[in-house]
C-alpha cells in the first residue's frame, strides 16, 4: 500500500503517496480504513491519484460510498485535487462537504495538513 504514517503533535494521519493510485474499489478503501485503525490513526491526507477516476463524477455515486465509509469509521478526511477537477457538480459537492468537519478539499497539501491537526 502506497501510504505511509506521519505523527502530528496531537494526531496521526494516513498520507497517501501524489501519483499513485490507492483506493481503486471498495476493498481497496477497507484495507486503508484498516490501515488507519492498526496505526490508531483517524485521518487521511489524499491526492487525486488516490481516489477512483469515478469519485468525480457524482451520478456513479462512487464518492458519496468512500466518503460514507471514511465517515462510519470516523475517519477524517483532507484531499489536495487541482482546481481543473472542482468544477461543476463536483464542485458544488466541494463547496458543500467543506463546510463541515469530515471531508475537506484544499488546493495545497500544506493547508491539508494544517485542517488535519486542528481539532
Amino acid at each position: 500500500m502506497d501510504v505511509r504514517i506521519v505523527h502530528g503533535a496531537d494526531h496521526a494521519y494516513v498520507k497517501g503517496e501524489a501519483g499513485h493510485a490507492l483506493v481503486k474499489n471498495e476493498r481497496d478503501l477497507i484495507d486503508l480504513i484498516g490501515f488507519c485503525g492498526e496505526h490508531h490513526a483517524d485521518r487521511v491526507l489524499l491526492f487525486a491519484e488516490n481516489l477512483p477516476e469515478k469519485f468525480f463524477d457524482l451520478s456513479s455515486g462512487e464518492a458519496g460510498m468512500v466518503l460514507q465509509k471514511f465517515a462510519n469509521y470516523r475517519v477524517k478526511v483532507a484531499a489536495v485535487l487541482p482546481a481543473s477537477l472542482v468544477r461543476g457538480k463536483f464542485g458544488e459537492f466541494v463547496c458543500e462537504t467543506n463546510r463541515g468537519g469530515q471531508f475537506r478539499v484544499f488546493q495545497s497539501p500544506d493547508q491539508a495538513v494544517q485542517w488535519l491537526a486542528a481539532d
